[in-house]
């Protein structure tokens, strides 16, 4: 998994670097650093496993789930366009959403149903965008980068005799790839694109309850329209 993961970043980075050189035979553009909002719809895909040891010597139990959403979210983002048309970015989403929900049932003196979800915050981006400028206002481009988010799986039981584990929080990071195309207009410009990130997977051992064992894997669609200001 590891190898995968490692040349799927070398082949995303050989591609961009690639695409960037033969970007600079494109068309003038503006140049400087720019500022502006976006709107995405995404689309997640979540696989889950929870492995529950017990607690009266009932031995584990392993409950797995498939949990498939969508959800609108706005972002702000700074970045600078050199002069042909290719840019460097950074885009932050401030607040947090609720993602892979699902329940399982307790059996047994823990008897009781458990809902489990993840809980998604933050999420920060940083891209590169080599871009083709087919005239002097309108260009197509590439899209690569790296977003962090910050996960935090939840328990909640629907009866006090079901002991819930306790998560603790961690940072996953994941590969971006897209494509996309902006139209300048004076200092403003507008871009439209589609972009795929595959997450890095969360895993953690609960201290506390039953002591189970969550691992997640996110993967996001995104659809984004977006508005900017070049100074």
């Amino acid at each position: 998994m590891k190898d995968n993961n490692m040349n799927k970043i070398r082949n995303t980075l050989v591609g961009v670097i690639a695409i960037t050189m033969a970007s600079f035979s494109s068309a003038y553009s503006f140049e400087g650093f720019s500022i502006g909002a976006a709107y995405s719809s995404l689309d997640f895909d979540t696989n889950g496993k929870e492995v529950s040891e017990g607690v009266l010597g009932s031995g584990p139990k392993t409950t797995t789930s498939k949990k498939t959403g969508s959800g609108d979210l706005g972002s702000i983002f700074a970045e600078y366009t050199f002069a042909q048309g290719s840019t460097i970015g950074v885009d932050y989403i401030s607040g947090s959403t609720e993602i892979g929900k699902g329940t399982r049932t307790e059996t047994g003196t823990t008897a009781g149903t458990v809902t489990v979800a993840a809980e998604i915050a933050d999420p920060i981006t940083f891209y590169v965008e080599p871009t083709y400028m087919m005239n002097e206002k309108f260009g197509v481009y590439v899209k690569g980068g790296a977003t962090q988010l910050t996960v935090t799986p939840k328990e909640k039981s629907d009866t006090g005799a079901v002991v819930n584990s306790t998560y603790k929080s961690q940072d996953v990071w994941g590969i971006v790839t897209g494509v996309g195309a902006k139209y300048y207009m004076g200092n403003f410009f507008v871009k439209a694109e589609y972009t795929e990130t595959d997450f890095g997977a969360y895993q953690h051992t609960s201290t506390a309850g039953n002591k189970n064992t969550i691992q997640a894997d996110i993967d996001t669609e995104e659809t984004r329209l977006a508005i900017g200001y070049n100074f």
